[in-house]
């Protein structure tokens, strides 16, 4: 009996001892797969999974309620960079000057009276994420697309409801 009860607790720590997989195989594992555009034109429902592509636009969001916003700093070049890929950010920050709106939205902030961020379409190392918002009354959407650089996901483009983009209103 004593036998038995010896064998099976060390069976339990065994299994409690397995390592699991490192965070960087994950990763790799994740940019592995090839892009696929038909991936991303399919829109997820409201109830599929999140991921890691929209906590990202649910944390750009939850940044620009509080007085970190990326859009809006011009002491924190870090912080634009840890939402944006490196060519966005560079374009966000050399623009601070010339743009006086919020990009976000583009939009006035008195406008916006709520907005949610649907899961994301993900297709190897691209993602698209669309943010609903209301603005007067009416519903309007923005398209957002990810790239995943180093096993991270960072905003390349914004499309907004005009069909004007992030990186036109900068250029201008």
């Amino acid at each position: 009996m004593k036998t038995i009860l010896f064998l099976v607790a060390v069976f339990l720590i065994l299994i409690g001892c397995q390592s699991k997989p490192k965070q960087q195989d994950v990763a790799s594992e994740a940019t592995t797969v090839p892009d696929s555009a038909s991936s991303l034109a399919k829109r997820p429902g409201p109830d599929a999974p999140r991921s890691a592509a929209d906590r990202l636009v649910r944390a750009l969001y939850f940044e620009h309620q509080k007085t970190d916003n990326p859009f809006r700093t011009t002491t924190d070049r870090a912080l634009v960079e840890q939402f944006f890929t490196k060519e966005t950010a560079a374009r966000i920050w050399n623009g601070k000057t010339v743009v006086k709106k919020d990009l976000l939205f583009n939009a006035p902030d008195n406008k916006i009276k709520k907005a949610w961020v649907e899961p994301a379409a993900v297709g190897g190392s691209r993602a698209v994420v669309y943010t609903t918002f209301e603005e007067n009354g009416s519903k309007k959407e923005i398209k957002l697309e990810l790239n995943q650089l180093a096993g991270r996901w960072r905003i390349s483009e914004i499309t907004y409801p005009d069909g004007s983009t992030l990186t036109e209103l900068l250029s201008k």
